[in-house]
């Protein structure tokens, strides 16, 4: 089985690999119990931006829970050659509404879970940096705080979960359709944010996205398409909005 994003912290550095590669891909199949996807090869190097494109139903969530270990790959080789933090975004959290929920408690939940039971007990408290509050105030949820998680709009939710992410400084992102369900002022300020976390910090970005207009204009970025059952790598940044290949693939998939 290929190693996944939460296996890298044991992993070293391989011999005379180029320290700008971050991820490589080899004869992957992707799945859930059969293959629905292969990535015969792919690499991303530190600071790449990748758009995942694809109708629905050829894999793209499926390769962004697959490369963040929530499920196994089918085989194939998932290479991480040196340390890397990982951050994964889902299309929604799995959280009953019934919970009654703040947004700070959201908020950390992610960093407490990164806390060892004993930690948990000890450690874990509502205090945020300087830097936590500088990045909630540029998403606009610093005077949202103590409001129920629950009576936030679409577009309130999505940057919780955004900050929520951040908080573990990753420098690798996963997002998974970011603007499903948002207006375009939502969406606009959510992308502004990855743009400025791309160019601005240097974090490497794997985004699956329906909507390429709002990545248009976009220099650098690079594009995985679905074709006949593989999803293939643009040969270099591409002009993002132009139609992929053939988006075809043998099973559906979420």
């Amino acid at each position: 089985m290929a190693r996944t994003a939460a296996e890298t912290g044991v992993m070293q550095k391989s011999a005379g690999s180029s320290p700008k590669v971050v991820l490589e891909v080899q004869d992957l199949q992707i799945g859930y119990g059969y293959s629905v996807a292969a990535i015969p090869q792919w690499t991303v190097r530190r600071g790449d931006f990748w758009m995942i494109r694809g109708a629905n139903g050829t894999g793209k969530s499926t390769l962004l829970k697959t490369l963040a270990g929530l499920i196994p790959d089918l085989g194939g080789t998932i290479r991480w050659p040196s340390p890397i933090r990982p951050g994964y975004i889902p299309q929604s959290v799995e959280i009953h509404s019934s919970v009654n929920l703040q947004v700070l408690d959201f908020i950390l939940l992610g960093r407490e879970a990164m806390l060892s039971p004993r930690q948990s007990i000890f450690r874990f408290s509502h205090r945020l940096s300087e830097d936590d509050s500088v990045a909630l105030r540029r998403l606009g949820l610093d005077k949202l705080l103590h409001r129920n998680f629950w009576n936030l709009s679409g577009g309130q939710r999505r940057r919780a979960i955004l900050a929520r992410t951040l908080l573990l400084a990753p420098d690798f992102l996963l997002i998974d359709e970011p603007s499903t369900g948002l207006d375009r002022e939502s969406a606009l300020q959510f992308y502004g944010e990855l743009e400025r976390l791309h160019k601005d910090e240097g974090r490497t970005i794997l985004i699956v996205s329906h909507e390429d207009h709002y990545l248009a204009g976009w220099k650098g970025m690079q594009t995985l398409d679905p074709l006949d059952g593989m999803f293939i790598p643009s040969n270099g940044p591409e002009k993002v909005g132009a139609t992929p290949p053939n988006r075809t693939a043998g099973r559906r998939a979420r």
